[in-house]
């Protein structure tokens, strides 16, 4: 008859053999809003502002992402002072981006990545008397620019109606507030004659210069929007800014003096810093049911420089070494194993009489 003590110690050599393999097998496979259109569905995904205040006149610079299929789009501005409206450089942003972007560090996390399988894949109109005047129009590239005044903001919805405008037909109530403070409006439209039939991509810049005696960003507008909203505001001034309103999420980006003899000489933004300012990036997730009024800055108490840092994880697999460990434990428990079944064979073996 098989000793039993013996038969146990063969299962159990087997079951460490048995894991051995499994875990090979395992190691082997492991592997590594101001844009509102009255119809369609275009709608703006992200927009993003550069906004220049000398103390007297202030100077917005909008893109906007647009996606979807609307054939025709029009933009509604308020402003507290007539207008100048120009194109601006498109490439402005793409050097506001790179300036202040975040600083990369990279991080190493070691993971254990097992695998039963192949490699899984890795998971942006005239007349004063009237209550609309035109102020002026002009045409710019695609846009049909028009400056209005206006007293009566049902009034100025029938006007921008009637010379296709298309807006939503929610505006009167949205600007009616700015009507109320004799504010002007810039009113731009994409001319269909002269764009594609569908409009994709970002719009052309429009830079938007008036006198102001507080750096504002007219925001109403975007209560009308359908969904959140991103916008990314680039703020030059005298000092570092803080925004008085939030509607959702609000963080600085990014926040540090500029100066003139530090920009390249082909520089997009050296029209604007003609002597040295300060900065400030803002990104916010708008929500449009909490939009109720305008953005507002005042100076910050001190002109504190401030970039985020994006830390980049680089995972290091550790399945190897884990089997490894787990081997040689598996080792060492099988010969503290076989030690001990020896020891009680001894003490149960007979003596010699």
């Amino acid at each position: 008859m098989r000793n039993p003590v013996w038969q146990i110690a063969k299962i159990f050599v087997a079951v460490i053999l048995c894991l051995a393999a499994f875990s090979a097998t395992t190691a082997y496979a492991c592997g590594c809003g101001i844009y509102i259109p009255r119809d369609g569905d275009a709608q703006v995904t992200q927009e993003r502002s550069l906004l220049h205040w000398d103390g007297q006149r202030e100077t917005i610079v909008m893109s906007l992402g647009v996606l979807g299929g609307s054939r025709q789009a029009a933009i509604i501005l308020p402003v507290p002072s007539q207008a100048e409206v120009k194109l601006a450089d498109a490439k402005i942003f793409d050097e506001l981006d790179e300036m202040t972007k975040p600083l990369e560090q990279t991080e190493t996390e070691w993971v254990f990545l097992p695998s039963f399988g192949a490699s899984a894949m890795p998971p942006d109109a005239v007349g004063a008397a009237a209550p609309v005047t035109v102020l002026s129009r002009q045409n710019l590239g695609p846009f049909d620019v028009a400056n209005l005044a206006a007293t009566d903001a049902t009034a100025l919805k029938t006007w921008l109606d009637e010379n296709d405008f298309q807006l939503d037909p929610r505006i009167a109530e949205i600007l009616a507030p700015y009507v109320e403070k004799s504010w002007t409006f810039v009113a731009v439209r994409v001319q269909p004659a002269q764009t594609a039939a569908q409009l994709k991509g970002n719009l052309a810049p429009l830079q938007i210069t008036f006198a102001s005696s507080e750096l504002i960003y007219p925001m109403r507008s975007t209560a009308l929007a359908a969904n959140q909203q991103t916008v990314v505001l680039y703020v030059l001034a005298e000092h570092r800014v803080e925004k008085n309103t939030a509607f959702g999420a609000s963080r600085v980006a990014y926040a540090d003096w500029v100066e003139p003899s530090a920009l390249a000489s082909n520089s997009t933004l050296a029209p604007y810093v003609e002597r040295k300012y300060f900065l400030t990036k803002y990104l916010d997730a708008v929500n449009p049911q909490q939009v109720n009024d305008d953005f507002t800055f005042t100076f910050a108490a001190q002109d504190t420089p401030y970039r985020e840092v994006k830390i980049r994880t680089v995972k290091q697999d550790v399945s190897g070494l884990a089997l490894l460990a787990c081997l040689d434990i598996m080792a060492l428990g099988a010969i503290a194993f076989v030690v001990v079944l020896a020891l009680v064979l001894k003490r149960r073996a007979p003596r010699p009489a």
